[in-house]
């Protein structure tokens, strides 16, 4: 054992580095959502100013850490043992409750993490200590561990963070897109300039207070320098001059802007990137030291306990411990430069960002959340509240506002224009710094995130096409916050447990359980990225959309679909031959795997018709035609699966041995069509389809619906015999006429470029 507790150490700094990773992967998200969304520049300037935001908030941080995590727990009741425990619990828990939420693309708060989750240890911990037999203390005792009353502020705060937050951005963005409109770069001469000069003034102060607070409360403590000093005295006078330094700020920018609009620079993307850089800042200056604090906290414990002559590390008690702990400041550029790493490779960090960005774009485009009936009842109430609300103001008074909303045809790639994504950043950094100087707790992920849903709100971005899908989405992630406290509480609860009794053989497990953990959270994501790789390919490019592009690239959708519907339907048939459950289950299973892949053509239906080339109409009218087709063939499928499987899983009778005969039968003959279909569709060879099968398949259709009736009419067959027989039969002779369509207006399409005959073939 006399390594044990060494070895508890170097593990918890190596965790560290892993914790620093994913808890940038998903605080990312505060300071990149604007930037990228907007597309203020590539993705690799922007990259440069957070990570010198990154760089310099590592480098001026004081690395100051509350042990006690805002008075979460005192040290003082607890030994070395238990200190240890819980700081590994931390970083376990944290770790893998984060890259759950990384890899699922959610963003939530590192902070609220962190905190319930020395709190679950702790509360864990102090439980056993009570309930020990050799302990007689009385259960109210666990009150002088836990400090439950500031944990339930840090609760309140931060639902009111979110509350305000989402109202603040939609009330303050409001006015702002009132006065710069949608039309903004012929109003950046005056307007433009003094909103530039705001924000700029608002970001300014909100570095100094946020960025260099830290700094200040380090150099507080000792060794004040020269610098530190000038540092000190100038923030004591920002707080005594509170007007006059923001009148300095303001006039200072507006010149500054003024300049740059009348070189015929735009002001906003300035704005953007100083924002995103400030933001970058504040966050390695103030949440840094959450990661790397453990870790410094634990080997601090270990020397007082070496230096005590290494008492039994279960009856020494940690009271030394109850003060701040310093982290150098070679560690948190070392840590920084971690952080940056990661922000430059890894890939989850997109992710992240993309949630934030597809629940507050501007254009169209698929809905990443279903959804609920929260959602819609939420949507219905605004929509009657609003009826009621504009009714009380002249028609004349709305059209005027109107005006300023209405929205120009933007590029497709970016998901906002650049006035909201300096609002975004602008009314995070007023909030923040509020929360600073009044010392009140909130979490920066929750404020950028509701801030940005709140000026999406009155931007129109939620219409009433968008609305219940965006407003579902940010439930989901509102759900997701509070379900990380209440996870992180119980899991680091679990977790100190199983270290208190285990010792050893948990953290071994332990150890193995977040190789596991990233394992399958690497899997799930490369899966993730495949699915969306071969969904773009499905649709098509920037390119202006032809006629012949039209055919080739619906062959290329149509061939993996009759592939996977051939093997589906030759499932579905010889399963209810044979009453084979598991077979009909695959079926099943396989059938909803295409029709997911099938709704990223749906969804950009519209998109890709957008794309039709002016000189050839008839290819968005192709395209709409063969898309029609192929969604009622894998209804059809879906029919026949569903009925196959519901009529075995469900036990009733099975088919008599000549329905049985006659639908495998049908079987070879839809076989042998798929087989000379897909033939046709991998050479795209415009020969005529050969009618001979089809005709072939609808009259053995047309015998076996014959057999049907002849059948009830003798009472061999009942109800539920009767529907399914007809539902794979009629949907059968549906997959067939539609796939012969298909083929038919392929054979049109390539006459059509070669004699430029008529279209009326694409009538509908």
């Amino acid at each position: 054992m006399k390594l044990f507790y060494p070895s508890i150490i170097v593990i918890l700094f190596v965790l560290s580095i892993f914790d620093l990773i994913v808890g940038l992967i998903n605080d990312a998200v505060n300071f990149l959502n604007s930037a990228i969304g907007s597309k203020v520049a590539s993705r690799k300037i922007i990259m440069i100013f957070a990570s010198l935001g990154i760089l310099l908030g590592a480098f001026l941080s004081s690395g100051m850490m509350e042990v006690a995590r805002k008075g979460v727990f005192d040290p003082s009741y607890f030994y070395f043992s238990d200190l240890t425990f819980i700081f590994l619990a931390v970083m376990i828990s944290d770790i893998i409750l984060l890259d759950v939420f990384n890899t699922l693309g959610l963003p939530t708060s590192t902070t609220v993490s962190m905190v319930f989750c020395l709190l679950g240890g702790a509360f864990s911990i102090a439980m056993i200590k009570i309930a020990s037999p050799l302990s007689n203390e009385p259960l109210h005792h666990l009150s002088q561990y836990i400090k439950a009353e500031k944990t339930l502020t840090i609760g309140i705060g931060i639902f009111l963070s979110i509350l305000i937050s989402f109202f603040s951005g939609a009330f303050i963005h409001y006015f702002i897109r009132f006065l710069l409109s949608f039309e903004y770069k012929s109003r950046l001469k005056y307007v433009g300039v003094i909103w530039a000069a705001i924000s700029l003034s608002s970001m300014t102060y909100f570095l100094i207070v946020r960025g260099l607070h830290s700094t200040l409360k380090g150099f507080m403590e000792d060794n004040l320098t020269g610098f530190s000093l000038l540092i000190q005295h100038f923030i004591k006078w920002i707080h005594h001059h509170f007007f006059v330094f923001l009148l300095v700020l303001f006039s200072t920018w507006t010149l500054v802007a003024k300049i740059f609009v009348s070189l015929g620079y735009n002001i906003l993307k300035f704005v953007v990137l100083y924002g995103t850089f400030s933001l970058a800042m504040a966050f390695a200056g103030n949440d840094l030291v959450n990661f790397i604090g453990i870790p410094i906290a634990s080997l601090q414990s270990y020397h007082i306990w070496k230096e005590a002559g290494s008492p039994p590390a279960e009856r020494f008690n940690m009271r030394s411990l109850s003060g701040n702990v310093q982290v150098p400041s070679i560690v948190l550029i070392f840590a920084g430069l971690i952080m940056i790493l990661t922000l430059w490779f890894s890939k989850k960090t997109k992710t992240i960002v993309s949630t934030e960005i597809n629940l507050s774009r501007q254009n169209e485009g698929t809905e990443k959340f279903l959804s609920n009936s929260l959602a819609r009842g939420i949507v219905r109430f605004f929509l009657y509240f609003g009826n009621k609300f504009f009714k009380l103001f002249p028609k004349r008074f709305l059209v005027k506002i109107e005006k300023n909303f209405k929205q120009k045809i933007q590029n497709e790639n970016v998901a906002f224009d650049l006035v909201r994504a300096s609002a975004n950043l602008t009314i995070s950094s007023i909030l923040i710094s509020i929360a600073t100087v009044q010392k009140l707790p909130l979490s920066t992920t929750f404020v950028t995130f509701m801030v940005s849903m709140g000026t999406s709100l009155s931007d129109r971005a939620w219409d009433r096409e968008s609305a219940v899908y965006r407003v579902s989405g940010v439930l989901k992630v509102i759900r997701g916050w509070f379900l990380t406290g209440l996870i992180a509480f119980t899991m680091a609860g679990i977790t100190a447990s199983f270290l208190f009794f285990v010792k050893a053989w948990a953290l071994i497990f332990f150890i193995f359980l977040i190789g596991f953990v990233f394992y399958k959270s690497y899997k799930s994501y490369q899966k993730g990225l495949s699915k969306k790789f071969e969904n773009q390919k499905k649709i098509f490019g920037t390119d202006e959309l032809t006629l012949r592009k039209t055919l080739n690239k619906t062959m290329d959708i149509l061939e993996p679909i009759l592939e996977s519907i051939e093997n589906i339907y030759k499932s579905s048939i010889e399963g209810i031959a044979k009453e084979n459950l598991k077979n009909l289950q695959y079926s099943r299973k396989n059938f909803l795997k295409v029709k997911e892949s099938f709704t990223s053509i749906e969804n950009s239906l519209i998109l890709v018709i957008r794309k039709t080339k002016n000189s050839e109409p008839i290819s968005g009218r192709l395209y709409m035609r063969m898309y029609n087709k192929i969604k009622e063939i894998i209804e059809s499928s879906d029919v026949i699966t569903n009925r196959t499987l519901f009529h075995v899983s469900n036990s009733h009778k099975p088919l008599k041995y000549k329905q049985k005969k006659n639908l495998l039968i049908l079987e070879h003959l839809m076989m042998e069509h798929f087989h000379l279909i897909k033939k046709i569709t991998r050479n795209r060879s415009s020969q005529q389809v050969n009618c001979t099968i089809k005709i072939q398949i609808l009259k053995e259709i047309e015998e076996q619906m014959n057999q049907q009736v002849m059948g009830i009419i003798h009472k061999k067959y009942g109800t539920k015999n009767t529907l399914l027989m007809l539902d794979v039969l009629l949907q059968s002779k549906k997959i067939t006429e539609n796939i012969e369509e298909i083929l038919l207006l392929h054979t049109e399409g390539l006459s059509h470029i070669s004699s430029k005959k008529d279209a009326s073939f694409l009538a509908f």
